[in-house]
């Protein structure tokens, strides 16, 4: 029975080697048999080389001497294809229209080779678009007719030396311009004014003017206002009169012409003549301080009772207290304290305020005079505790834990 898979085992002497093939390929001359699977070596005699992409096959196309090679179907490969041909026999390109010999059309860019031979162009030749066109130094130049006119948006033409125009040509204000530039492609030309052969000066953009003749006079406008402003605070405007002259009227707007005067430090004022008071207030107030004070002046007495009361025995003089005003409203608060100190609000107090840490807290409170206060420097205020502090006002009362949350409660009058 015939062996009908691929590859053939061999047995040999030392074991079994398989030999590839392919079964039951179509070809001429077999069937039904074996096609050997081989790998294609070429060289010459002292080398062999495996073929594969780094040794590929070598083919080589020859044809029978006086005829050609027929070639059918799309010739491509990678690198370089050289075309060459018998010195004596002309390379015919064959192009879309070819017909005996005809030239061929080319589109796109035309590049010659370095050191090549130039390629002679005969019949008509055009060009669209844009074409430059260099001169030779020193070569004649090239007269060119017709083609487009000059444009001054896009066109620059530069003139040097003398310029004259003869002939029948003339330029037309409605059609023609003619620019004029200075030195450098400036768009000003410099230009030197001079009066009697004095140059005359300028300042900036402004021509300096001098007047010398004397009996002129100017017809000057202004407005019906006309205002006088320094630029800043620290450049004040300085108002001087004439020495010896009629003084300077300042005029403000307050009651009477009065001018208000702010400065930033205070400012010496010294008063001259006579000053006359008006204020009923102030009249009434000098004269009961008179009365007061001629009182004591003509009542020695006094004075000497006011004395002995100081320096009576004990600290100062004796005071006797017959009432005290008390607050007719309570103050209450609770706040929770964290870790930052934190003032205890800005309530006024007359005879204090009592601070008390809840008992259901679980760290302790310090208490300062300062956002600073810290557990090294605070009052210590253990949960249940309270204390009580105589003070104006609470906003001098800073707080915080020594660690978490606590709440503290304060009330006071």
């Amino acid at each position: 029975m015939p062996y009908t898979a691929d590859n053939i085992e061999i047995t040999i002497a030392s074991g079994t080697a398989i030999l590839a093939t392919d079964y039951g390929t179509s070809g001429t001359g077999f069937s039904l048999a074996h096609a050997q699977i081989a790998k294609v070596s070429w060289g010459d005699d002292s080398t062999t080389y495996r073929a594969s992409e780094t040794y590929p096959f070598p083919v080589k196309i020859y044809g029978i001497t006086g005829t050609t090679i027929p070639i059918s179907g799309t010739v491509s490969g990678t690198g370089d294809f050289y075309v060459r041909t018998n010195p004596t026999i002309p390379l015919i390109v064959k192009g879309s229209t070819f017909t005996s010999d005809a030239p061929v059309g080319i589109s796109g860019s035309i590049q010659g080779i370095s050191g090549g031979q130039a390629v002679a162009v005969s019949g008509s030749v055009s060009v669209s678009n844009n074409l430059g066109v260099y001169g030779i130094s020193g070569a004649t130049a090239i007269a060119v007719t017709g083609g487009r006119h000059l444009d001054s948006s896009t066109d620059s033409v530069y003139v040097y030396g003398d310029v004259g125009i003869s002939g029948g040509f003339q330029l037309v204000a409605a059609d023609d311009s003619v620019s004029v530039y200075g030195p450098g492609g400036s768009t000003y030309i410099e230009a030197n004014l001079n009066v009697a052969g004095s140059a005359l000066g300028v300042s900036g953009d402004a021509l300096k003017v001098a007047v010398t003749n004397a009996g002129f006079t100017f017809s000057v406008s202004l407005s019906s206002t006309v205002g006088v402003t320094n630029d800043a605070v620290d450049n004040a405007l300085r108002v001087q009169g004439l020495s010896g002259g009629t003084p300077v009227t300042i005029q403000g707007s307050l009651a009477g012409g009065a001018v208000e005067i702010g400065a930033y430090t205070a400012v010496p004022v010294g008063v001259c003549g006579s000053v006359t008071i008006d204020d009923t207030d102030i009249i009434d107030e000098i004269d009961s301080l008179k009365t007061n004070i001629g009182t004591v002046a003509t009542n020695a007495g006094y004075a000497l009772d006011i004395l002995n009361l100081i320096n009576a025995s004990g600290n100062g003089a004796k005071v006797v207290v017959s009432s005290i005003t008390k607050p007719n409203r309570l103050y209450h608060d609770q706040k929770t304290l964290t870790t930052t100190p934190i003032s205890l609000g800005t309530q006024t107090l007359r005879t204090g305020v009592t601070l008390k840490s809840l008992a259901s807290n679980t760290v302790d409170i310090y208490i300062g005079n300062s956002a600073a206060v810290s557990l090294s420097t605070g009052y210590v205020l253990s949960p249940g505790e309270t204390l009580f502090l105589e003070l104006s006002t609470i906003s001098g009362i800073f707080a915080r834990t020594s660690s978490g949350t606590a709440t503290i409660t304060a009330i006071g009058t």
